[in-house]
């Protein structure tokens, strides 16, 4: 569906036809927000290459196949997950199907007085003025137009508070289970994180796909910090190679918060993970790291903006990934340093492991500093595992495949081993060994000992 201007609009018209049906119609500022969702995606379109932050991935693949929102949910039960150690946690369990929560399958009992956990279209059915101050606040609909589309959806996901001083007892664990029927089947979530002054929680985002078939998974959370708040964001994609998943995340941080996320991607054809950090007050602490894995033609995209607003603020990013066969991995990080932000003290690095001569990594950290009295700095690096060290091994008698597996094993362990919940580094590091096994070791073993 092209525009005036010949930008590519797929997608709107079923947006605009559905939106009278969706929880909240009628309410003046939901329709109004999905209303500037619309139109901004109307007036920019599908994300090109020549657009600044989308100059790496191809979106030509939603071009290909036309995805229709999922209007049926099957009834499907809890798979087996694929990390057992957080599956084994005492958690409170939200459980989307085809961006529907499942009452049935979540496990909410229990929660602290002051903490709410519930399914965001029940609260725009039957208390949208809770939602009002929060909802559609923080993500630029101008510089993120894939979540401009997701606010034209605007219909159901997840949505948490959390009030002052409360320190929440158990993580929160989101598993998004995509089960694509006939045809190409689209969801559009939108989830939803207040956290109120000096609050504390986990939240722990699992995406899978339980059947066959062709998806287009487009999620956009939004996060609220108030001031001294904690949060640990930890994030395992493997949704199916015949997938599509976009996921857009803003933040703001208020004075003397905490941020900590973590985002695992080894799954979908296309998986890109986009983070949008605002440090409003002084005192913020960012972590945004993460490890990538990908083989066949696989494109697994990380970019990151992180805009230091507020002096005496600390950021720090750290993305590792290996890449196999055709695969290309994508790095875009930027740090913006504001007047005002003296003090800065922001640092990014993106190291890429390539296994293949076809394999392909596009780097692009970049500062942007407008103050004077700050400590920052970036890097890119990319190669194939280092010979000496391979030699090393192998003279010790160390077979091939374990050699390899030995090296690219290290240096993914040292960005892992800063994950603060044991559960979740656990699961991270044996899916990283597990994917080995499956995508590394064949190869390794055809090339003799």
């Amino acid at each position: 569906m092209p525009d005036g201007s010949g930008h590519m609009q797929p997608y709107l018209a079923q947006a605009l036809d559905a939106s009278s049906t969706f929880a909240g119609a009628g309410v003046g500022w939901i329709d109004a927000l999905r209303r500037a969702g619309a139109d901004a995606y109307g007036e920019h379109g599908l994300p090109r290459r020549r657009d600044e932050y989308w100059r790496y991935t191809n979106l030509n693949a939603l071009l290909d196949e036309s995805f229709k929102l999922s209007e049926t949910v099957p009834a499907i039960g809890l798979p087996t997950l694929p990390h057992p150690s957080v599956a084994g946690l005492a958690t409170y369990r939200v459980v989307l199907v085809n961006g529907r929560v499942q009452p049935k399958l979540c496990a909410l009992d229990g929660m602290p007085d002051g903490v709410l956990i519930s399914g965001l279209e029940d609260l725009l059915a039957a208390a949208p003025d809770r939602l009002e101050p929060y909802l559609g606040q923080i993500a630029p609909l101008e510089d993120m137009p894939m979540a401009a589309l997701n606010t034209a959806f605007l219909q159901d996901g997840m949505a948490i508070f959390i009030g002052e001083n409360i320190v929440l007892d158990k993580p929160v664990h989101l598993i998004s289970i995509t089960a694509p029927g006939e045809g190409a089947m689209m969801v559009q979530p939108r989830h939803i994180v207040v956290l109120g002054p000096k609050a504390e929680a986990t939240l722990i985002e699992t995406h899978i796909t339980a059947t066959g078939g062709s998806s287009f998974n487009n999620i956009v959370t939004e996060l609220q910090l108030a001031e001294g708040a904690k949060l640990n964001h930890f994030v395992f994609q493997e949704e199916a190679d015949t997938s599509v998943h976009l996921s857009g995340t803003a933040v703001s941080l208020a004075a003397g918060s905490f941020y900590d996320s973590f985002v695992l991607q080894s799954g979908a054809a296309i998986g890109r993970s986009e983070i949008r950090a605002y440090l409003n007050g002084p005192g913020v602490d960012c972590r945004l790291d993460g490890v990538y894995l990908g083989t066949g033609k696989q494109v697994v995209d990380n970019t990151t903006y992180v805009e230091h607003a507020a002096p005496e603020c600390r950021s720090r990013q750290v993305y590792k990934g290996v890449l196999d066969g055709q695969a290309r991995g994508v790095f875009q990080g930027k740090v913006h340093v504001m007047r005002d932000a003296q003090k800065t003290d922001g640092h990014q690095l993106s190291r890429a492991l390539l296994l293949s001569p076809r394999a392909e990594i596009d780097a692009r950290p970049e500062l942007e500093i407008y103050a004077d009295d700050v400590k920052c700095s970036h890097g890119a690096t990319a190669g194939e595992l280092d010979e000496d060290s391979l030699f090393y091994l192998l003279s010790r008698g160390i077979p091939r495949t374990t050699a390899r597996r030995m090296l690219i094993e290290a240096f993914l362990s040292e960005a892992i081993a800063e994950i603060p919940l044991l559960a979740v580094a656990e699961d991270f590091s044996t899916h990283v060994r597990q994917w080995l096994t499956g995508h590394i070791d064949q190869q390794a073993d055809g090339a003799g000992t």
